[in-house]
């Protein structure tokens, strides 16, 4: 998970929130009310080019106009493994995270990518001294 999630007001241009993504070298932000701080959307990378591809005026189109009103959340609590089948199950890239309705971060398919191989390691790693373990520990006689 990534804490520090970067948030927009529906407002903000496409060159705004390109310019934000390009300095911070992320891949989205999430668009929030500025005066309820109630989570309206996500924009992301693919919806800025999107807007690039239509011929749209960068500088004057704000991102209420194409943000994608589909945000999927979970709790801080929940398991790595729940949440990367949830993105699955729903083909998204990024879930928010989310405790008593405010916003503590976000879960990106890239979170994941460096997510598992670690823990394939661990596994790997503690299979290995199981299997040491059981052959150096004395069998009870019968």
């Amino acid at each position: 998970m990534t804490p520090s999630v970067r948030t927009i007001s529906p407002d903000t241009t496409a060159c705004g929130v390109a310019t934000l993504f390009a300095d911070h070298g992320i891949g989205s932000a999430v668009v929030v009310d500025p005066a309820t701080e109630e989570i309206i959307g996500i924009v992301t990378e693919s919806d800025v080019m999107g807007q690039v591809a239509a011929g749209a005026e960068m500088r004057t189109v704000a991102v209420k106009s194409f943000l994608s009103e589909t945000v999927i959340s979970v709790p801080s609590s929940e398991e790595i493994h729940e949440a990367a089948h949830l993105m699955k199950d729903r083909s998204v890239q990024r879930l928010l995270v989310v405790d008593d309705e405010t916003l503590v971060g976000i879960v990106t398919t890239s979170d994941l990518t460096d997510y598992f191989p670690r823990l394939r390691s661990t596994i790997r790693r503690l299979s290995r001294q199981h299997k040491t373990d059981r052959r150096t520990t004395p069998q009870p006689q019968q």
